[in-house]
């Protein structure tokens, strides 16, 4: 198994597998237009073998940006990006000074052992910059064999009264998001609980998801026994795979209480079959 390294840079960090073969890059502080609710992200991520994950930035949707999460509705503010679902015209349109942003405060901790640990704190910034939370992330990428395990976990805090999360009113998206890019532009999804094709898993409950590349690579994403909601619905297509925490509706968090979500996320250079998936899945719960 590859053991992995890590390099600070302007953005943030990079991982590398061995011989300085690149698994990914961390964005935690880039400039971007404010109406793409700018947040910390991975992009690009590569399969052991070279083969790109991700797409960074598409032309039609310039704030989905490979891995990250987006909060579609938090209290008044855009967390995600791009235009709100406005259903008295049932369009997405343009808002005018309703996007807000995920601030990468810093990396609190930072080791490289058997794999990579890094601690962010984050806050979330209104369109007025008032915070609306604050966050802890912690991400931990490990060498499996055929590529990479990775543990993100994150801690949700309001700095307000209340702070409500709800999803896009029209196709339910929020929350952890991969954008993929080619060769999974076209990607074969399964899940834990035998459906095949991201038509059938879309909008519903699974423990896991996988998804292969039309010319190989294997991803999947994993939902925890203690995330709330789980097992969680699942928001897919052909080149999206994400965790719907808030399709069946919006999560309200009252001043004092804490979100607390962990997921598993595998970046593989081949697909080892639904077996493999649900033994990584009992490792993941333990």
């Amino acid at each position: 198994m590859s053991k992995l390294s890590l390099q600070k840079n302007l953005l943030g960090f990079e991982v590398h597998y061995d011989d300085n073969r690149p698994l990914t890059l961390y964005r935690a502080r880039e400039e971007l237009p404010r109406t793409d609710s700018p947040k910390p992200c991975f992009a690009p991520i590569y399969t052991p073998s070279g083969t790109l994950v991700t797409e960074y930035r598409p032309s039609d949707h310039t704030w989905h940006t490979g891995l990250y999460f987006g909060w579609v509705h938090a209290n008044d503010a855009n967390l995600w990006g791009g235009p709100w679902y406005i259903p008295e015209t049932k369009q997405y349109e343009h808002v005018d000074n309703s996007h807000g942003i995920q601030h990468h405060n810093a990396f609190t901790h930072v080791s490289v052992d058997d794999g990579v640990a890094i601690s962010e704190t984050l806050s979330w910034l209104d369109t007025d910059d008032t915070t609306l939370a604050t966050e802890e992330r912690i991400y931990r990428i490990e060498s499996v064999a055929g590529g990479t395990r990775w543990r993100i976990a994150t801690q949700i805090q309001p700095a307000t009264k209340r702070l409500v999360l709800g999803a896009s009113r029209a196709a339910r998206y929020s929350g952890l998001e991969l954008r993929m890019g080619p060769p999974f532009a076209e990607a074969s999804h399964y899940d834990s609980e035998g459906r095949i094709g991201h038509e059938a898993i879309m909008r519903q409950r699974a423990r896991w998801v996988a998804a292969r590349g039309a010319s190989g690579g294997c991803v999947a994403m994993m939902d925890h026994p203690t995330n709330p909601r789980h097992p969680v619905q699942w928001f897919t297509r052909k080149n999206l795979l994400g965790a719907g925490l808030l399709m069946e509706g919006d999560l309200e968090i009252s001043q004092g209480q804490c979100l607390d979500l962990t997921y598993a996320f595998f970046v593989l250079d081949a697909d080892p079959g639904p077996n493999a998936w649900e033994a990584h899945y009992q490792t993941f719960c333990s």
